[in-house]
């Protein structure tokens, strides 16, 4: 119990580690995060699409998945 214990903390950790290590690198290398998201449309079956700006002041979160 005590090592699943841990290792929760430890993800947690790590977790945050890697969040501010991006936001620094981001700050130092003057990367631009851009405040609106392109506006694209995914086909999502016959006649029906998905407007990304149908959700406009909500969280998306997109998954693309490459099969072969």
């Amino acid at each position: 119990m005590r090592l699943i214990a841990l290792g929760s903390v430890y993800s947690s950790f790590m977790r945050r580690v890697t969040l501010i290590a991006a936001l620094v690198a981001a700050s130092l290398f003057a990367i631009e995060i851009p405040r609106k998201a392109a506006e694209f449309v995914i086909e999502t079956g016959p006649n029906k699409q998905l407007l990304v700006s149908e959700y406009r002041g909500k969280v998306l979160c997109l998954v693309f998945i490459l099969t072969t």
